[in-house]
């Protein structure tokens, strides 16, 4: 029997939640469907999880197989949901993630509502919405209320609350070469997108209940991505989804362990939780091990280094040494010993000398790199010898602190072009 509802499910790395979003499926009142799971390359342990349930004939399961390197390149839940939507049958459309669960009645009640009103191609309902640990254990939670017919239902609807007629996707398709817009724009909001597309045709109809439940985890994209600027600077330490860290130096992702992190003075429990598309889209340098305290090429950049018994504090910028010259430069710019790695006066030596480091600040000062400046109230950080605006949002993700902020006034800031701002802004449609 042809299905009347297809469901699509993307998934990946979610082996926590991703079964109870299949089981939600499978304990649906309407049993006519059919479930597209479209694994987006999850690890072993994802699948594992998933496996049991593709006993089901209804369940069909297609892995993409994509490179890690190669994740960043589109808004990749789009584009697997591009590539299932011309393998289902259904009349139907609905979509799911794997931290989303439908509760029972949630495609009896869309399809009832669709079968007795064929003039209507979309409905959505209300979402119950829970902020949860790691552990899946509950912070907080509300309700993604309706809002009635939406003309425009971008960044307002999930679009796991929604269930739409294959026709007016096929309408979209025709129109604009593609069903979801996969440009990676659209990581943070692709079904906005869509919407968008969809309401060239047809409004958004509402069904005023709770339909399901979706679990807005701290590893989940939109967690992760918020507030994270296009560019990392220089310097941070992050953490992918797998557990793994890397030090950001010169635009290279280098990996790091918790005991090299600590020889080099880099406070690991300060790294900023992202997402694989955003860490894939830094190329991968030479770890950084005990090999660094033999090779000045591979030593990290933007560190604070010293010979043992020997004079001279030292910032590490651009492979060169740049000497901090007094301690009203080493205090003023906010400089803590604690930062300090010692090396082996060999290893010192062998680093090309670059300019001192010197406060007060004059027209001739090159600024160290990722020096966080204020200035009235707005915050600025240095590299390259210019000012690049950050927003405070931002400086929270990063882990940065406005105590660390040196003040300066506008006669200092005019001294210094201003380069590409740190900001972050959600894409919209």
């Amino acid at each position: 029997m042809k299905p009347k509802v297809s469901i699509i499910l993307t998934c990946y790395n979610k082996p926590g939640t991703v079964g109870d979003a299949i089981q939600s499926v499978m304990d649906q009142s309407f049993e006519n469907w059919e479930l597209y799971i479209m694994d987006d390359a999850s690890n072993k342990v994802t699948e594992e999880v998933i496996k049991p349930y593709l006993t089901d004939p209804r369940i069909y399961y297609l892995n993409s197989q994509v490179q890690d390197e190669d994740r960043y390149k589109t808004a990749r839940y789009a584009t697997l949901i591009n590539v299932a939507i011309p393998l289902t049958r259904g009349e139907y459309l609905s979509y799911l993630t794997d931290d989303n669960f439908y509760l029972p009645n949630r495609l009896e009640a869309m399809v009832a509502f669709l079968d007795q009103s064929p003039h209507i191609d979309i409905v959505y309902s209300k979402q119950k919405v829970k902020n949860v640990k790691r552990d899946l254990s509950v912070i907080s939670e509300y309700t993604r209320n309706t809002r009635g017919i939406l003309q425009k239902a971008a960044n307002l609807v999930d679009h796991c609350s929604v269930i739409h007629r294959r026709k007016i996707a096929n309408q979209v398709y025709k129109k604009f070469g593609s069903y979801w817009d996969d440009d990676p724009a659209f990581w943070h909001n692709g079904d906005a997108a869509f919407w968008d597309r969809l309401n060239e045709f047809q409004p958004f109809h509402p069904i005023d209940c709770i339909l399901d439940i979706c679990f807005k985890t701290p590893s989940s994209f939109q967690s992760l991505n918020a507030y994270l600027p296009d560019l990392i600077p220089d310097g941070s330490i992050v953490k992918s989804v797998r557990a793994e860290h890397f030090f950001i130096d010169n635009q290279l992702r280098r990996k790091v362990d918790e005991q090299i992190c600590r020889k080099v003075k880099v406070n690991i429990r300060k790294a900023i939780d992202v997402h694989d598309p955003i860490l894939f889209t830094y190329k991968e340098g030479a770890a950084i091990d005990d090999t660094v305290f033999s090779n000045v090429t591979l030593f990290p950049n933007l560190l604070l280094v010293k010979a043992k018994n020997k004079p001279g504090i030292f910032y590490i910028q651009n492979n060169q040494k740049r000497l901090i010259l007094n301690k009203m430069a080493f205090h003023g710019y906010k400089f803590h010993t604690n930062q300090l790695t010692f090396v082996s006066e060999s290893l010192l030596d062998q680093f090309p000398a670059g300019e001192n480091i010197t406060l007060p600040i004059s027209r001739e000062t090159i600024l160290p790199d990722r020096i966080l400046f204020l200035k009235g109230n707005d915050f600025y950080l240095s590299f390259g010898n210019c000012m690049h605006y950050i927003e405070r949002k931002i400086l929270n993700k990063l882990g940065f602190s406005i105590k660390q902020a040196v003040r300066i006034d506008e006669e200092i800031f005019s001294f210094y072009s201003q380069g590409k701002p740190f900001i972050w802004e959600q894409k919209n449609v």
